[in-house]
């Protein structure tokens, strides 16, 4: 199941708006947050301070299982009173998970951004398919926002939500929720052995394909050189709560010969 819309800032921005879309007819809208136009528009967002109003930076609408319609979006503000002060400069980030069922438009999520490293930002959202390994091949629909720390260039923070719905008369779907999904980076399963640890690690979730890759450093060292790559799969599970987690399930270690790595 593929995203039916991916929109940028610079395609929803084109009409010099901040935080809300236009109309149909082109109009500004200043509506509550929560207001839709039509499935190739945004969600509106308020802002508490005018001088720094949200930006919409992703918007992503994508029907569900339980036939209902998703929609993830990102909004980010930032702003430089002076460039010889950049202690002002206040980056933030928010993102949401609405759903619509029938008529009715439902905040599920909303998601801020960790300040305790000097901020953050969110990646573009994605919505997949996986399958549960431990509950007979049932499917779930997973929805990942990433958070990336600001100065890190690779430190980043997984929010991955799987939504149900309540079924009703036997064929419509209401009282949609949000089930957060443990994710467990495959780094911190691995077992290093004496004097190693991880450099560098990329997460890649798709549909029925959750796989990953991180280096391994020589922490006996002054370089903190790769000596080693691991690569391999995640696995969807059902603990014994009933709750969801992803974690490494396959892997192969791979020594690095190359001198520059």
């Amino acid at each position: 199941m593929k995203p039916k819309l991916l929109l940028c800032l610079a395609l929803v921005l084109s009409g010099g708006l901040f935080g809300c879309s236009t109309a149909p007819s082109g109009v500004l809208s200043k509506s509550a947050e929560g207001k839709l136009f039509s499935n190739q528009e945004a969600v509106c967002l308020k802002s508490d301070d005018p001088s720094r109003p949200w930006i919409l930076k992703y918007a992503l609408t994508e029907d569900t299982v339980n036939e209902g319609e998703l929609f993830v979006t990102v909004h980010s503000r930032g702003e430089v009173d002076s460039y010889d002060d950049l202690s002002k400069w206040r980056p933030e980030s928010t993102a949401a998970i609405y759903v619509k069922a029938g008529d009715k438009f439902e905040l599920l999520k909303r998601l801020s951004t960790d300040e305790t490293y000097g901020g953050a930002y969110f990646l573009k959202p994605n919505i997949i398919q996986a399958t549960v390994t431990s509950s007979g091949g049932d499917s779930e629909q997973l929805i990942q926002i990433t958070e990336v720390i600001y100065g890190t260039g690779h430190f980043t923070k997984e929010h991955i939500f799987a939504i149900h719905g309540t079924r009703i008369n036997g064929s419509k779907f209401t009282d949609f929720n949000l089930e957060e999904v443990e994710f467990i980076p495959a780094s911190e399963s691995y077992l290093f052995g004496k004097d190693e640890g991880f450099k560098w690690e990329s997460d890649t979730l798709t549909d029925y394909n959750l796989s990953f890759t991180f280096l391994i450093c020589n922490l006996s060292g002054k370089d903190f050189k790769a000596i080693a790559k691991v690569t391999g799969t995640y696995k969807l599970e059902q603990k014994p709560d009933g709750k969801l987690r992803i974690i490494m399930d396959k892997f192969k270690r791979e020594p690095i010969t190359d001198s520059g790595s």
